[in-house]
C-alpha cells in the first residue's frame, strides 16, 4: 500500500483487528477505518489500536478506500461485497479473509461494479478466541494467506492484495477456489469436526479428570458454533469427503487394534508423529 492509502476493514473482530494492528505498525502512513453495526465494539477497536476511524456507515466507511477488507461470516461474505462494491470508488479493491473460497469466488466472479475488483483471500492464521480484544498485531507473521484468483481476475488487482498481506508479514501462496477448499477441508475443518464429537462425547465425571492432551486435541472445539455451521455449509461436500476417508482409516486402526496388529498401528502413529513433527512446536 502506498502511504495516503486508506485501507477499510469490515468485521473488526479478531482476524480485522489483527489486520488494522499490523497495518498501524508496519504501514503507518496507512489509513485503516473501521466498519461495523455494533458501535461499542468499534468503540473497542479504536481504543485498542486497531483501526484509525470508525464508522457505521458502510457508504462513508468505502467511500476512499483503495482497499477494502470483508472480515464476516461466511455465509455473507458475498451479500457483503456486493453492497458494499455499490460504494466503492473507482478502481478500489476488494478482497476477504473467509475459510471456504468456491462459493464466495463464484458468486462475486460477476456483476460488481465496473471498475472494483475482488479477489479472494483466505488468512491462514486465527484462533479458538473471536472479538478484537484477542487481536494480535503479530497474528500474521510468517503464516500462510491463500489468494484464490481465477481467469477473470486482473492481475493489478491480484498484485495488490498479494502485496498487502506480505506487507503486514504473510506468507503468500496462489490456489484456485476448489484446490483451497479440497485442502482446508482435510486441515482445518475435519479436525473442527472430529475435535467437536471427540468434546462433545465426555461426561462430567471424566471431564475432571482432562488435562493438557485432551484440552490441546479439543481447543478448536471452543470456536464459535453458529460461524462453524456457516462453514460447513459452504464447503459440504469436500468435508463429507473428508470424513468418510477419516472414518475408513480410524475403522482400519480400529481392526488393527482388535487384531493386535501393532505394524499397522505402528505405522499410523509413526506418520502421525512425522507429519506433526514437520510442522514444529
Amino acid at each position: 500500500m502506498k502511504p495516503g492509502s486508506t485501507v477499510a476493514i469490515v468485521g473488526v473482530g479478531l482476524i480485522g483487528g489483527s489486520a488494522g494492528m499490523a497495518v498501524r505498525e508496519r504501514l503507518p502512513k496507512v489509513r485503516v477505518i473501521g466498519i461495523g453495526r455494533n458501535r461499542n465494539r468499534l468503540n473497542k477497536a479504536l481504543k485498542l489500536g486497531a483501526v484509525d476511524q470508525i464508522t457505521t456507515s458502510w457508504e462513508q466507511g468505502v467511500a476512499d478506500a483503495d482497499l477494502v477488507i470483508v472480515c464476516t461470516p461466511v455465509g455473507q461474505i458475498v451479500n457483503h461485497v456486493r453492497k458494499l462494491a455499490e460504494f466503492c470508488k473507482p478502481g478500489a479493491v476488494i478482497t476477504d479473509a473467509g475459510s471456504t473460497k468456491q462459493t464466495i469466488v463464484r458468486g462475486l466472479s460477476k456483476g460488481l461494479p465496473s471498475g472494483i475488483s475482488f479477489v479472494g483471500s483466505h488468512p491462514m492464521a486465527g484462533s479458538d478466541k473471536s472479538g478484537v480484544q484477542f487481536a494480535d498485531a503479530s497474528l500474521y507473521e510468517d503464516r500462510t494467506v491463500v489468494v484464490t484468483p481465477i481467469a477473470a481476475t486482473s492481475d493489478s488487482a491480484r498484485k495488490i492484495v498479494k502485496r498487502f498481506w506480505k506487507r503486514i508479514g504473510a506468507k503468500v501462496i496462489e490456489l484456485k477456489p476448489a484446490e483451497h477448499d479440497r485442502a482446508v477441508a482435510m486441515i482445518s475443518h475435519l479436525p473442527h469436526v472430529v475435535s467437536s464429537v471427540l468434546s462433545s462425547g465426555v461426561n462430567d465425571d471424566q471431564l475432571k479428570l482432562a488435562s493438557t492432551g485432551w484440552k490441546d486435541t479439543t481447543r478448536i472445539a471452543a470456536a464459535d458454533p453458529d460461524l462453524w455451521l456457516q462453514i460447513f455449509a459452504e464447503n459440504k461436500n469436500d468435508v463429507l469427503r473428508c470424513i468418510d476417508s477419516y472414518m475408513k482409516k480410524l475403522d482400519k486402526f480400529r481392526q488393527a487394534l482388535e487384531t493386535d496388529n501393532q505394524r499397522i498401528m505402528l505405522r499410523y502413529l509413526e506418520t502421525g508423529k512425522q507429519n506433526r513433527d514437520a510442522l514444529g512446536s
